[in-house]
């Protein structure tokens, strides 16, 4: 058994990434009606198919609406987040493809005129976003209009899955780095005017801070508000939903105003607990777009 498990995941793995190739692949061969239908429908059959990740699912939901939900709102939820997952996989595949008229037709937002302010400051601007709706597309409108953007990531575990996932996050105005040991890149990049799209909303193994997620503490990563309050960088919190014609629309919320009593941690953890309320409220207003499968409760908080 022990030299099997390494086997199972290496074909798993394998399987995995020629998913993603294939995927691909088709992404650039149908229309988008199309492929959100038929993407809707592989979400959907992952929902059975991905054993750990739906008992994950439903008891995350249990979790935070077990005393307001009844057991039938709860499974039609969380199937429609892996319908939307599969969806979201073509479109993430599919925008970064668009010419700006086209992109901007199926990506509506909010004004940018308070974000503009704060970035004309020239420095540069942290985007705090979550793992809601299309993500993956809030690179990209950042970079159509004109910002220089750049974002990190964790190196992935298959080489085919990696230059996918590359492909995806490059583009004009586009930077993409690795996760690991680069720090002082992240912080000259910054310097240099960059705006940092950056996710927050996982327990990852990184520095973080236990504050309020959807109303129970969870470990949140805290080295982009670090970075904002050491380094005077205006931070905004920046989500996208999917609406019901398929369309995007992404919400930028006023810039936060970051706390500073002179207690820097404590300061840090009031910080990101702005940002988490903000997401959390994200969350609440499109339950069925959020990845409920992630562990983000996993580290209990000391007492």
């Amino acid at each position: 058994m022990a030299g099997r498990k390494p086997l199972l995941k290496r074909i798993k793995n394998g399987l995995i990434s020629r998913g993603a190739q294939a995927a691909f692949f088709l992404v650039t061969k149908i229309p988008r009606r199309f492929g959100l239908f038929l993407f809707g429908i592989a979400g959907r059959l992952a929902f059975y198919i991905t054993v750990k990740e739906r008992k994950r699912t439903l008891e995350h939901l249990r979790f935070i609406y077990g005393k307001s939900w009844t057991d039938k709102q709860i499974l039609s939820t969380a199937q429609n987040v892996y319908c939307g997952l599969g969806k979201n996989l073509f479109d993430m595949i599919y925008l970064p493809r668009l010419d700006k008229n086209r992109f901007d037709s199926i990506v509506k937002h909010d004004p940018f005129d308070r974000f503009d302010e704060a970035y004309r400051k020239g420095k540069g601007a942290i985007v705090i976003t979550a793992h809601l709706g299309c993500f993956e597309l809030l690179l990209h409108l950042f970079a159509i209009r004109g910002y220089r953007s750049f974002a990190i990531g964790r190196r992935m575990f298959e080489p085919r899955l990696e230059e996918i996932i590359r492909k995806i996050r490059s583009g004009h105005n586009i930077e993409y780095l690795d996760r690991s040991g680069n720090t002082p890149k992240i912080v000259r990049l910054l310097r240099d005017g960059r705006v940092f799209g950056v996710l927050i909303d996982q327990d990852t193994r990184v520095e973080g801070v236990f504050a309020p997620f959807l109303g129970h503490p969870a470990y949140t990563p805290s080295g982009p508000l670090k970075l904002a309050m050491k380094m005077g960088i205006p931070a905004f919190v920046v989500t996208t939903c999917r609406r019901s014609d398929n369309s995007h629309y992404v919400s930028i919320s006023d810039q936060l105003k970051l706390q500073d009593t002179g207690d820097f941690q404590a300061d840090l953890v009031k910080n990101v607990e702005t940002a988490n309320d903000l997401i959390s409220k994200a969350i609440l207003e499109n339950p069925r777009q959020w990845v409920w499968m992630h562990r983000r409760w996993k580290r209990k908080q000391k007492v």
